[in-house]
């Protein structure tokens, strides 16, 4: 016999390699005992190599492979709990503008867990294996790393390198 696990339906917008934004509804898992939800972020970082989704007016399931999908935007409807959870731990914002591979600028703030209270954010890009979560006016925004073609940081080195300062190396 199959165990029931009550469903919360939340409307995404995925955006995948080979596909174009695709309007889905995710079930995220609800939990009676303590009546709290799984998040959109959590659910993507699930190891299950595809993710299920209900699209179009008659609901489909459709399965996505999750090592394909770039950027996942919550739809009308979603609000912020059910997209992450700052939880209890350190955590902290840093402006960052990305471009993604296929030229789209997204602006904003990334929500990053602290692991060290020094972490920067090219050090948190670096350790990250799931979706990071992008803050901005419009909305959330998880973005994998995989579809990310730069991320500009809002910090700045510490001190400038003055071209005099250089010594050219030999032969050159």
């Amino acid at each position: 016999m199959d165990h029931y696990i009550p469903k919360r339906r939340v409307p995404v917008t995925l955006w995948s390699t080979g596909l174009e934004a695709v309007a889905a509804q995710l079930f995220l898992d609800l939990d009676p005992a303590t009546r709290c939800h799984q998040t959109i972020l959590a659910k993507l970082d699930e190891s299950s190599p595809f993710l299920p989704a209900a699209v179009g007016e008659e609901g489909r399931i459709h399965l996505f492979n999750k090592r394909r999908i770039l950027r996942v935007t919550p739809g009308r409807g979603a609000i912020l709990a059910d997209v992450f959870s700052r939880g209890f731990h350190p955590w902290r914002e840093e402006q960052a503008e990305l471009t993604l591979l296929e030229g789209t600028t997204l602006s904003g703030k990334v929500w990053m867990p602290m692991a060290r209270e020094s972490q920067r954010l090219s050090d948190y890009m670096n350790q990250l294996s799931g979706f990071l979560v992008l803050l901005t006016t419009v909305g959330p925004h998880l973005v994998h790393p995989r579809g990310i073609a730069e991320l500009r940081l809002a910090e700045r080195a510490a001190e400038p390198i003055e071209p005099d300062a250089v010594t050219p190396l030999p032969g050159r």
